[in-house]
């Protein structure tokens, strides 16, 4: 799932704001996918889907779902396709402040 994201936001894994596992490379914006990822790159902070919060060095934070949470629900319902298209919308966000257009 995470490799469509990243092929659909016309990046790869090294260059995509996204961090997927080791060390936080340096960024103005970073994407945190899940809870999880949030108590482990930001301890302490809050924030729900969607919503974009300032990091400790004044970098913008999005919070946005976990692959692993869509993925667990296994059948698409229209509550699913909720989720997805929610993700989805956080993400153009991620690419219009990094000034990506197509």
């Amino acid at each position: 799932m995470m490799a469509k994201i990243v092929t659909a936001m016309h990046k790869t894994p090294e260059s995509a704001p996204i961090v997927f596992n080791g060390e936080r490379p340096p960024a103005k914006i970073y994407v945190v996918l899940g809870s999880e990822a949030l108590k482990k790159w930001y301890p302490g902070m809050h924030g729900s889907p969607g919503q974009w919060l300032r990091g400790r060095d004044g970098e913008d934070v999005l919070v946005t779902y976990s692959p692993e949470h869509i993925l667990r629900f296994g059948t698409v319902t229209p509550a699913v396709k909720k989720i997805k298209s929610d993700m989805w919308t956080s993400l153009k966000g991620v690419m219009q402040r990094i000034g990506y257009s197509k």
